[in-house]
């Protein structure tokens, strides 16, 4: 009995050694991987907090490219209308060049010529006496002289209203320039802005599969600290049974060393008995069974 009390205790202290070294594996496996989720959530939380700048930063870049685009727009309206300000000034310029092209001619005859001529005519229609066919001549000639005062000065207005539709024009055109290079500078700037704003997509992109990612490998390595937390208790539980059983082992053995050692005793006893050799009080109680184990 002895020795199978002392091999059950033995396989029990195996057992329970076997128990230890696993709960202290599962603990530490436990400890690393609480250890990783503390490292990954930090990680995490960084990135969460750098995904909200570039978050921020796509907000305003969106609102920048509103505004630029709105101020686009009104300089191309105004670059529309300056445009048809350009056609219809240019329209009026080639009319007028016609005309003052058509009185070239004309508006190249000397007017000082012409007045001081009228002027003589007149002074001797009014200080001279002559007869009526030198007058009648006179009187025409002078006719024909205001009107050719009055074509030359048209002609002329012609060539004036020429060079003061070309600067008209011009001045225009260089506006008609200006606002086309306004217009291509803001083209640029959206284009500059949109190229950021493409780049601050890409890494919110970026950041959004990092994050995923670290949440995925978070999630599982909890429901793998549940899982080991879970084995932890059944571990304990086992252990604690298992030290209960090694107990009982162990009082058993040792109360069956005891119950050898009476039988023996008894034995002795007896066999002192039988040989008429007087006994003590113990001896008698161990021969009659009322000595306590």
């Amino acid at each position: 009995m002895t020795e199978r009390s002392n091999t059950r205790e033995h396989d029990l202290l195996t057992k329970v050694e076997d128990l230890r070294e696993k709960i202290i594996e599962v603990k530490e496996e436990r400890r690393k991987l609480i250890d990783t989720i503390r490292k990954l959530r930090e990680e995490r939380r960084k990135l969460v907090e750098e995904r909200r700048k570039h978050v921020e930063t796509l907000r305003k870049l969106r609102e920048e490219i509103k505004t630029l685009r709105e101020e686009l727009a009104k300089i191309r309206e105004e670059r529309d209308k300056v445009r048809a300000e350009a056609l219809n000034k240019r329209e009026d310029l080639r009319i007028t060049r016609q005309l003052a092209e058509k009185e070239g001619e004309v508006a190249r005859v000397s007017l000082k010529r012409l007045q001081r001529r009228l002027e003589e005519l007149e002074w001797r229609q009014m200080t001279t006496v002559m007869r009526p066919e030198e007058e009648r001549k006179i009187i025409e000639e002078i006719a024909r002289l205001e009107s050719m005062i009055m074509r030359v000065k048209e002609a002329r207005r012609h060539v004036i209203s020429v060079l003061e539709l070309e600067a008209e024009y011009k001045s225009i055109l260089l506006k008609l320039k200006d606002l086309n290079a306004k217009a291509a500078e803001k083209k640029s700037e959206i284009e500059n802005i949109r190229s950021h704003l493409e780049a601050v997509i890409k890494r919110l992109e970026e950041l959004n599969t990092k994050i995923g990612a670290l949440s995925k490998t978070i999630d599982e390595n909890s429901n793998r600290i549940d899982e080991l937390t879970k084995t932890l208790d059944n571990l304990y539980n086992e252990y604690r049974d298992n030290l209960v059983k090694m107990k009982e082992a162990r009082e058993a053995m040792r109360l069956g060393v005891q119950l050898e050692m009476l039988e023996k005793k008894k034995r002795e006893v007896k066999e002192k008995a039988e040989k008429g050799e007087p006994l003590t009080l113990d001896e008698l109680k161990i021969l009659y069974g009322e000595m306590d184990v």
